[in-house]
């Protein structure tokens, strides 16, 4: 389909013990044959077979080696992009593989576009729409059971079940037309099968999107904010559940001045943890800084623990905080139960 040859740097940037440059198009092999001399002198890379790999020096436009290479030969359509594909395996590091990618893309290859290996493979027929989304979930996913998801989504778990609502949508619609056209040979529809059948079509989307919402979750994960007025104990909140010490405390009031986010994993869950600066009006500019990103913290979290302090009872910046706190999802939190009482 495409008549072009595209390559990319596939490793993250960083050093390493291997990087990759990954190249894909009509004329990908002959090209990289051209800039890599290989350790065996009778193996032409051109002319190796697919799955195969070959070790030699890739070589600049004067013929200077640049590095030791691994390659990796993939041949059309038996690839990721259905393509044929090379892979060169270089040492690790910025400069090896901008260089080797130099190199490639003198010989009339162009930089691939952001996305664009996956977005070849969705065009030539290599994966459907769900495979391509679940590939980039499995880049992203961030816990075990995200990235189970991800992975059952890219071997087609998802597109079976869209195709099976399909046949049984076009099954109903077949009936409906037989009853029209061809009433005499097929008789009229069974209007209580008919329900029943239309009844499991519904069964089946309602539980396809309650299992799409539930993945959301495992993939996206859960904001959670712990506010509150100044030195109520946010910060000793979340080092206790880190299990470390994240946050400086101090019996000191307005000691957190910015945002500290934190991730950690619950129940296969990823939560990011936002400890924030104590809520309450201040003329000082470095706090109120703090509190206006807290409140905008406040506004995307998906859940909010809200802190109160026990030993000073309910305050006037505590009622403060009840009202931008009334619409979210929330869990109050009474700390300090250990001092005399004023709540």
């Amino acid at each position: 389909m495409f008549d072009d040859d595209i390559a990319a740097i596939s490793t993250p940037p960083g050093e390493g013990g291997i990087a990759i440059v990954r190249l894909s198009g009509p004329e990908v092999i002959f090209k990289t044959a051209s800039i890599f001399k290989p350790y065996n002198k009778d193996k032409d890379l051109a002319m190796q077979p697919g799955y195969t790999m070959q070790l030699g020096w890739l070589l600049d436009s004067a013929g200077g080696i640049i590095d030791e290479v691994l390659i990796s030969i993939m041949k059309a359509p038996h690839s990721y992009t259905g393509e044929d594909v090379i892979e060169i395996n270089c040492h690790g590091g910025a400069l090896p593989a901008r260089r080797c990618l130099q190199a490639v893309l003198g010989q009339g290859i162009r930089l691939a576009e952001p996305g664009e290996f996956t977005r070849r493979a969705f065009l030539n027929g290599r994966i459907d729409v769900n495979q391509a989304e679940a590939v980039i979930e499995i880049i992203r996913a961030k816990s075990d059971k995200a990235l189970e998801l991800a992975v059952k989504q890219l071997h087609g778990h998802n597109s079976r079940q869209i195709m099976n609502l399909e046949e049984q949508l076009l099954a109903v619609i077949a009936q409906v037309q037989a009853s029209i056209d061809f009433p005499d040979e097929v008789g009229d529809l069974d209007d209580e099968e008919f329900i029943r059948q239309l009844q499991g079509i519904q069964d089946h989307i309602d539980a396809i999107l309650l299992a799409a919402e539930r993945a959301e979750v495992y993939r996206q994960g859960f904001n959670i904010a712990i506010i509150g007025k100044p030195n109520v104990g946010k910060s000793s909140l979340l080092n206790a559940l880190l299990k470390k010490n994240r946050a400086i405390v101090t019996d000191i009031p307005g000691t957190t001045r910015d945002v500290i986010e934190e991730y950690l994993t619950i129940d296969g869950i990823p939560v990011k943890l936002v400890d924030t600066a104590g809520i309450r009006f201040t003329e000082d500019t470095v706090e109120k800084l703090g509190v206006k990103r807290s409140e905008e913290v406040l506004d995307s979290a998906d859940l909010v623990i809200w802190m109160l302090d026990f030993a000073s009872g309910i305050t006037e910046e505590d009622m403060n905080i009840f009202h931008k706190v009334a619409e979210k999802e929330r869990i109050v939190l009474v700390n300090k139960e250990d001092l005399e009482a004023n709540i």
